[in-house]
């Protein structure tokens, strides 16, 4: 809409912004009321879940952070949330040159290969894998979580890069082994400058879905110092009893860095999911 169609229409624009405020207050208020409950008593939220505290009980996060071990937790996933994308990166990189690149028998084969996994639920896997990890001693393990994950997270990363890096001028790379580069130092010096908005789409999302897996981390870690935030979040039940006002602190500590992510990177996260689309 330009600034002469505004002019005609303020009524429009108006109700445009009307309609975007309503929503964004929709998405917002699950968070605000998050946040509300976390500075509670758990009494207190049983009797007025929807109302404001009546003092803010600002050592819910404090509780949630040590007595309930939400630091070691967020440690865990930290940990194996940064060498997942890691893997992922650096495999679906060099992956995604050779079979969008490099001219090869099977190569067409090979890509087709990669892409099953994306019709592969993670979950339906969950019973051979553990089988498998069982006699590989990897349940309670990091490095078991870090193998599916990264093995899940590879076929799609590898078709934005697929996607994206078709769309490269050979005849940037002709010019670049001319000038006396190998095929790896064309991989270092032109690829992965080039390739960098995708590789940010990948790394994001990437995080998203591995910062927030609940059911694959349930069934492989019952070690509590290995647990993930997903699954450390249990520890705050008993039998009989739940303790919401810190489970709730604990919660709003792990959106905090899905959100921030997401908020940062969103304009990235669509050009370099754009780009990936077109260029393909």
């Amino acid at each position: 809409m330009t600034q002469s169609d505004v002019g005609r229409h303020p009524f429009k624009m108006v109700l445009i912004y009307v309609i975007l405020g309503i929503g964004t207050l929709f998405y917002l208020y699950p968070l605000l009321w998050l946040i509300l409950n976390s500075l509670k008593h758990t009494p207190q939220i049983y009797e007025n879940p929807w109302g404001l505290p009546k003092e803010f009980i600002w050592s819910n996060y404090s509780d949630a952070w040590t007595t309930g071990g939400t630091g070691e937790f967020l440690f865990n996933s930290i940990l194996i949330t940064a060498i997942t994308l890691l893997i992922v990166v650096g495999i679906s990189s060099m992956a995604a040159y050779a079979l969008a690149k490099l001219k090869w028998k099977g190569s067409k084969i090979t890509l087709g290969y990669f892409l099953i996994g994306m019709m592969v639920p993670i979950h339906a896997t969950l019973i051979p894998l553990f089988v498998y990890f069982s006699k590989m001693d990897l349940i309670d393990s990091h490095i078991g979580l870090i193998l599916i994950y990264a093995a899940f997270a590879l076929p799609a990363a590898i078709l934005i890069l697929c996607g994206f890096l078709m769309a490269i001028p050979n005849e940037l790379m002709e010019a670049a082994v001319i000038d006396g580069c190998s095929i790896y130092g064309v991989f270092w010096r032109i690829i992965l400058p080039v390739a960098k908005s995708a590789l940010m789409t990948i790394v994001i999302f990437s995080f998203v879905s591995i910062w927030n897996e609940l059911l694959v981390a349930l069934v492989f870690i019952s070690d509590p110092s290995k647990m993930t935030l997903p699954v450390g979040l249990s520890n705050f039940k008993d039998q009989y009893t739940t303790d919401y006002a810190p489970m709730f602190a604990a919660i709003l500590m792990a959106t905090i860095p899905t959100i921030t992510v997401c908020a940062i990177f969103s304009k990235r996260i669509m050009s370099g999911m754009a780009e990936g689309a077109i260029k393909g």
